[in-house]
């Protein structure tokens, strides 16, 4: 009668601990791989985001010396104008800071981006000469929101292209906001990875 290798079991189970560590790897990588996929789909979906409208193709008037404020604290002067009221110079500043200026006339369109990002569109429709200067009115006028300022208080806006009615308006949706991680979901889901590859160990170990 033999006498069953007791050296020979150990290594079988020394060699049953590999698979369960591949198996463990493989597991961890897809759990991670899945992890990343569906952290990324906000990011691209940030990017895809359509502007807000702020300002939504209204008319404005404006007589030389005189300013409009926007919000976010945007604010576009009319400096003056040539002798002939052809031309006027307009200028953009912010909580008193210089942003921008230009000499237009009529039918020129005045554009202000910040960072590749539209803010402000404003077409010079009519300019009216008279003695005491020149009365300009501006349209259509789009303001955008700059994401990169606060939001403006007690403001409806809507983003670009809506389904809905330009005349009804919807305040900004909270999923636009930027959401934190879900820590808790985390934390289950790789406890959930190891009591999974635990549980295989344990049948490698066995066999």
């Amino acid at each position: 009668m033999r006498v069953p290798n007791k050296h020979g079991r150990k290594s079988r189970k020394g060699t049953g601990i590999l698979p369960a560590f591949f198996f463990s790897f493989l597991v961890l990588f897809s759990f991670s791989f899945l992890l990343f996929s569906v952290l990324s789909v906000p990011a691209c979906a940030e990017g895809e985001r359509l502007p807000i409208v702020l300002v939504d193709g209204e008319e404005i008037y404006l007589q030389s010396g005189d300013y409009h404020n926007f919000l976010q604290e945007y604010r576009i002067y009319v400096k003056g104008a040539n002798t002939e009221g052809s031309r006027i110079w307009i200028e953009l500043s912010r909580e008193g800071v210089f942003l921008e200026d230009a000499i237009v006339s009529e039918g020129d369109t005045f554009v202000y981006s910040n960072n590749s990002t539209e803010v402000l569109n404003l077409t010079v429709d009519t300019i009216y000469a008279g003695t005491n200067g020149v009365l300009v009115r501006f349209s259509p006028v789009y303001q955008y929101l700059n994401p990169k300022l606060p939001m403006p208080q007690n403001q409806q806006v809507a983003p670009v292209n809506s389904s809905e009615n330009n005349s009804s308006v919807s305040p900004v949706p909270e999923e636009h906001q930027v959401k934190g991680f879900d820590i808790p979901l985390f934390l289950l889901s790789i406890g959930a990875v190891f009591l999974v590859t635990g549980f295989f160990a344990e049948r490698y170990k066995k066999k």
